[in-house]
């Protein structure tokens, strides 16, 4: 029989019976009085509701703690289903707290004694579960319980109410909780209401419009008081968002929210969109799609949040939260540029907003609009701070900023990222005004039989914006379309000339054309990331400056150098700053990146000055690509955000001529051909002097090794896999130096290739890993195992024995030097040609010896290790009978491919 410290399962059958044996005893083991503890027959009956219906209903227990009810508990028979149970408590819950303010029911529990869980008021997922046999004391499960549940584990309710009666209190919240309750409810629509992860994100949206909308109404009431630093105080009546509000209309219509407030709001859209303030983010005749329930439970928990008191930079995050855990990594992935990325471009960019100018700024590919939100925030940041504006000044140059100051371009359509644009530009004060759904780079902005008429009202305003923009006035020179360009072009993204349509977009760009030797001959394709820069250069404005992630090939590689000489031929390279590899790891783009800084040249003939250079190392690390959050990433966002501030400081100093620039400041003749960081700024063998300094002899990697293979011994160490029929063993050389042995193939089965054997005491390269540390010596027992031509076998020249050569090249100041020898873009493979040249110190007898001996006891303590893990498990097979031919042929019959 099962038993717990409150009896035998046996015991419990019907409902009478759990409340009797089960929950009663429960209640009171948790530390609660009978005073503490209201039966069904003395609970207040409420209107609950049942999907679309309603009824009156109340649960077998309500427990008190500070005079308010904390949680509720329904109890049923052991062959009762739980899941039946959940929307009546959880509706209960939302009944009782839309009575009084901070909603004091926290939870609620189900139980048939068979299985027990608590849920917390507002979600129908539970928090923990226990079985009968679980309640005893120490166990984890029934711990949990208690550590939710006991009285102890409530504050004390207040004994009165901060605020008076027929009034509503709105509190900011801290972002952890934002994203809490946010995710929260993402949760509870796609769960409650069967939508797709899609359709529960608009959903939200729509819910978030409304919160805002009335959260915006309650701010404007001239009665509304400050309770504190972080509390607002508003009549009740002055706020729709609320269960109050929902309750007082439900006579007239099921879904009051739906329509009522939503259909009011939307109204009131299209009244804007028609008088040209306001694009269009919902369609029209749209309704709300959740059940009544889900938006009083939604209601519930958000309406004393306020959303109005958050600062832009705050509300950016908590939407770029939400896009990310409903949308990144599925449709929406490769459209979001990790927000410390877009920091730094903003802080390049040196936006200027003054009485006197305020600039325009346009981002052609904005995606979710990410680069324009930043650039709202920067520049009424800078409004805000200063003090010599009139208040009414400030509010009308805000404004400003928001609503003509900020251009969007995306051309997606599934989904329309310019409508989800606008509804992010909404959330922080408008100005999705001028977010437009089109292609920026069809310069014709040709209409397209498919065009939904709004489409075609679109791009028939833009073309007359880019008509006005192109038009001089008084003798003046065009003001362009804007004055700055913030931007992430997308990288990988082919037109071709094969393609008609592509063919005629591609007619209108110079950099589709080699004109070489004064011709003019059609490239076959282009990329997208350098059409943008052509186009930017047609859209900006005199002086225009453009600051965008690039693809670091196109800085340096080879096949690019046509569009470098378009480069210095149109623009002044006024920055050039590297981004880490892994900074767009969450958008799976493995390309190297960097972020540069260009400005229209007045005239072909304008000299190029000295550029700004800098190299970073935690911009864009810090939004990884897994979901699970660990501690590790608050301290990458603290050095993301440090190196940021760093950046932007050194180069307001380069640009003043201050000194502390001085060692991230390129000349104008080095970058006459490449313009990559990398092949610039880094100065090689730069602790020669240091070592050179101490007395250190200095001596290339190739006078210290020598490769393996030779003449005399080729036979014997090289297999060519066409001519043999061997079965070999890969060695892998692992990032912590030592080797492992791999998969043992027959060379007839792999491709055409030639391979090398290894010998004891060999010195291994990893081509592709040696800069992260992939370089070993082989050990005897991985003798004559095989590498592949991604690796290089060498073997000592000198005295300085092997153990020695791999401490020094394992530095991190080799491994360094090992990158700035490798002249590729974005490449890490360094050959043997590369790597002969690394210059490193050579230590004395003393630090060889030292060297030499740690390496040994290592060695020795590894084989001990592996000698051990092996008598282990021989000991458990023999001893305990774990092994057998029949435990073998099984494993052999039925273990899954690799």
């Amino acid at each position: 029989m099962t038993g717990s410290k409150f009896g035998q399962l046996a015991d419990l059958g019907n409902e009478s019976s759990v409340e009797q044996f089960f929950v009663s005893r429960l209640l009171k083991d948790l530390g609660y009085k009978d005073s503490q503890i209201k039966p069904k027959a003395s609970i207040d009956e409420l209107k609950i509701s049942r999907g679309r219906k309603s009824e009156k209903w109340r649960p077998d227990y309500a427990v008190i703690v500070g005079s308010k009810v904390r949680w509720i508990c329904e109890a049923k028979g052991v062959e009762e289903n739980l899941d039946d149970w959940v929307g009546q408590s959880q509706s209960y819950c939302l009944a009782l707290n839309s009575t009084q303010p901070d909603n004091p029911v926290e939870f609620f529990m189900l139980t048939n004694g068979v299985t027990t869980r608590v849920y917390r008021w507002d979600d129908s997922t539970p928090i923990t579960e226990a079985s009968f046999g679980d309640f005893v004391d120490g166990n984890q499960a029934y711990s949990s319980i208690r550590t939710l549940l006991a009285p102890e584990s409530f504050k004390a309710a207040p004994a009165s109410d901060p605020v008076a009666e027929g009034e509503h209190i709105l509190r900011r919240r801290s972002v952890s909780d934002l994203n809490s309750d946010f995710a929260w409810a993402h949760r509870l629509i796609y769960k409650r209401d069967n939508l797709s992860y899609n359709a529960a994100f608009m959903e939200f949206v729509k819910v978030i419009f409304l919160k805002l909308h009335s959260d915006r109404e309650a701010h404007a009431d001239p009665n509304l008081r400050e309770l504190d630093d972080k509390s607002i105080v508003v009549p009740a009546e002055a706020v729709k968002f609320s269960s109050a509000w929902i309750k007082s209309r439900e006579a007239d219509t099921p879904s009051p929210l739906d329509s009522i407030l939503f259909q009011k709001l939307l109204s009131d859209f299209e009244i804007a969109i028609t008088n040209g303030r306001k694009k269009r983010i919902f369609p029209k005749g749209e309704r709300l799609l959740l059940s009544p329930d889900t938006l009083r439970v939604l209601v519930g928990r958000l309406e004393h949040v306020d959303l109005i008191s958050i600062d832009a930079d705050l509300n950016g995050r908590m939407f770029e939260t939400f896009l990310n855990s409903t949308l990144r990594g599925k449709a929406l992935g490769q459209y979001f540029t990790p927000r410390s990325v877009v920091k730094l471009a903003t802080g390049l960019a040196q936006l200027r907003a003054d009485d006197k100018h305020i600039d325009r700024v346009i981002d052609a590919c904005s995606g979710t609009g990410g680069f324009l939100i930043e650039a709202l925030a920067d520049m009424w940041s800078k409004l805000d701070a200063n003090a010599s504006l009139s208040n009414k000044r400030r509010e009308e140059l805000r404004m400003q900023v928001a609503e003509r100051s900020l251009i969007g371009v995306d051309v997606a359509r599934d989904p329309a990222l310019a409508r989800i644009a606008r509804i992010n530009m909404y959330l922080h004060g408008d100005g999705g005004t001028s977010v437009y759904q089109l292609d920026s780079l069809d310069k014709k902005v040709s209409p397209h039989p498919t065009d939904e008429p709004e489409i075609v009202q679109e791009k028939a305003e833009f073309r007359k914006r880019l008509k006005e923009a192109s038009t001089a006035s008084g003798g003046s020179e065009p003001l362009g379309l804007a004055d700055v360009a913030l931007t992430n072009p997308p990288f990988a993204k082919e037109y071709t000339r094969d393609e008609e349509g592509d063919a005629k977009l591609l007619d209108d760009y110079m950099l589709s054309y080699d004109t070489s030797g004064g011709a003019k001959r059609p490239l076959k394709s282009l990329s997208s990331m350098i059409m943008f820069l052509e186009r930017y250069f047609d859209l900006l404005g005199p002086r225009g400056r453009l600051v965008t992630v690039v693809d670091d090939s196109i800085l340096g590689a080879p096949r690019h150098k046509k569009v470098r000489e378009w480069i210095r031929k149109n623009w002044i390279i006024r920055a050039v700053v590297s981004l880490p590899g892994d900074a767009f790891q969450r958008s799976q783009a493995r390309v190297k990146t960097s972020l540069i800084v260009l400005e229209k040249k007045s005239s072909e003939d304008e000299i190029q000055p000295n550029v700004f250079m800098y190299y970073c190392s935690w911009v864009g690390v810090d939004d990884p690509s897994r979901q699970r959050i660990l501690p590790v990433d608050a301290e990458n966002r603290e050095r993301a955000r440090k190196e940021i501030e760093q950046v932007s400081a050194l180069y307001r100093a380069f640009q003043a001529g201050q000194p502390e620039a001085v060692p991230w400041t390129v000349s104008a003749a080095s970058i006459t051909d490449r313009f990559d960081v990398k092949a610039c700024l880094p100065e090689a063998e730069a602790r020669v002097p240091d070592w050179e300094a101490a007395g250190f002899t200095i001596q290339p990697l190739g006078e210290l090794l020598e490769l393996a293979v030779n003449e005399e011994n080729h036979v014997d160490r090289v297999i060519d896999t066409s001519t043999t029929d061997d079965l070999v063993t890969y060695l892998r050389v692992r990032y912590d130096g030592f080797c492992e042995a791999g998969d043992e193939v027959a060379t007839v089965e792999i491709a055409k290739q030639t391979l090398t054997r290894v010998r004891t005491g060999d010195f291994v390269f990893s081509h592709i890993n040696a800069i992260h540390g992939a370089v070993a010596v082989v050990p005897e027992e991985y003798d004559g195992l095989v590498v592949t031509n991604e690796y290089t076998v060498c073997r000592p020249s000198s005295d300085l024995s092997a153990s020695v050569i791999w401490a020094l090249v394992r530095s991190s100041e080799a491994r360094a030097e090992m990158l700035l020898l490798a002249t590729g873009i974005g490449r890490t493979r360094v050959r043997w040609d590369e790597l002969k040249k690394l210059r490193l110190p050579v230590p004395g007898e003393e630090v060889r010896s030292r060297i030499d001996d740690a390496v040994k006891r290592a060695n020795e303590a590894e084989d001990a290790m592996r000698r051990l893990r092996a008598e282990a498990s021989r000991t458990a097979s023999i001893e305990m009978l774990l092994d057998s031919e029949r435990s073998r042929s099984i494993i052999a019959a039925f273990k899954p491919p690799r």
